[in-house]
């Protein structure tokens, strides 16, 4: 607990109520940097709102430069987000007074966020986007290059999991890494302008697209994890689906961006973590006897799978959300743009032809 943060919190005014409630828990939580992580249960248990208002109030608060998500996560199945308060523009003053008796002034570091809202509220799909009417429910075959898993190609299952390559990430040269950082950055903003102008059905607010692409992006540039129209594409599928089974769609994508997610999941309870993966040990995902065991444990037997990074896939499928998926999919996308997207589609329940495109919705 910070007394100096819930000093500087209670002295702001925010509009409401409700986000000013959650404001003031988080402050609760926080260390003396105003740095804070907790559970969703723990903020419930204290200000006694629903999941969903809470959720609703720390998109409020970000929206008015309070809160921003450092993209950091701990916790034992390190889903819990790590938020910085922030002070923005306009933010009360507050001082008190220090051992020597002076009066200083308080308060955390200031906003960094930006608010990006570009583009019409009915913008176009840039470029062809092909459907293909498949319903084998496959997940493409992204390389043939990596090491084969033991057993006879005969045991492959009929569901046939994204092959993933090696699974070893390449890494560059820090000048070279610099070279191609630079040769990307502008292409791949106006992608990104692209992506934030698509065009959405009518059930989806545009508010909830813009901050699902504000996310995506920021995963981009923090996990190499690409934010593209195949990855696009296949996000609207999954929220096409959502939709139809009746799921608030904002509540949804609020959930996701709120756990930093790189897919819409549905999501679990955080008290089910440890026996979701049978209470294996943090990090498990980095090495190769982990997965083993949970496959053991799935009765999932890599001897099915041509290649080991497939039969990870399927335990990560298996599994559902958490970072050992957030974990493989930034590995695979280091490796391969092409493979990490189908991998992405595969997760999310959107196979795709062998020419890249998504299953028609």
């Amino acid at each position: 607990m910070s007394v100096t943060a819930t000093f500087w919190v209670r002295a702001q005014r925010v509009g409401k109520s409700s986000p000013k409630c959650v404001l003031i828990a988080l402050a609760d939580f926080a260390n003396e940097d105003f740095r804070v992580w907790a559970s969703m249960d723990a903020i419930e248990q204290f200000i006694e709102q629903d999941r969903k208002t809470i959720l609703a109030n720390i998109k409020r608060l970000k929206e008015l430069g309070y809160l921003e998500d450092t993209g950091e996560r701990t916790g034992r199945t390190g889903q819990i987000v790590v938020y910085q308060i922030t002070r923005p523009v306009g933010a009360s003053k507050v001082t008190m007074t220090n051992r020597e008796g002076k009066a200083v002034e308080i308060g955390p570091p200031e906003t960094k966020r930006s608010q990006i809202r570009n583009g019409s509220e009915n913008g176009t799909v840039k470029g062809a986007q092909k459907r293909n009417s498949s319903k084998n429910g496959t997940v493409p075959d992204l390389d043939s290059n990596g090491p084969k898993s033991s057993g006879k190609q005969s045991q492959i299952s009929a569901e046939t999991v994204p092959n993933l390559g090696h699974g070893t990430t390449k890494e560059l040269p820090e000048e070279q890494k610099g070279n191609d950082q630079l040769a990307r950055t502008a292409p791949r903003t106006a992608l990104h302008l692209e992506l934030r102008e698509i065009e959405l059905p009518a059930w989806l607010p545009l508010d909830a697209w813009l901050d699902w692409c504000e996310h995506r992006e920021a995963k981009e540039k923090k996990a190499d994890i690409p934010w593209t129209h195949p990855a696009a594409r296949v996000t609207l599928k999954k929220l096409t689906k959502l939709h139809g089974q009746g799921r608030d769609i904002v509540i949804a994508v609020d959930e996701s961006v709120l756990r930093g997610w790189t897919g819409i999941w549905e999501a679990k309870d955080e008290s089910t973590g440890e026996a979701v993966t049978g209470d294996a040990p943090d990090g498990w995902w980095t090495g190769e006897a982990g997965w083993r065991d949970q496959g053991k444990r799935l009765n999932i037997d890599p001897a099915r799978f041509q290649y080991f990074e497939q039969f990870k896939a399927k335990v990560c499928k298996t599994l559902g959300p958490g970072p050992w998926m957030e974990y493989l999919l930034a590995a695979v996308s280091r490796e391969s743009e092409e493979r990490g997207e189908a991998l992405y589609a595969y997760l999310n329940d959107a196979p795709r032809d062998k020419n890249g495109n998504t299953e028609a919705a």
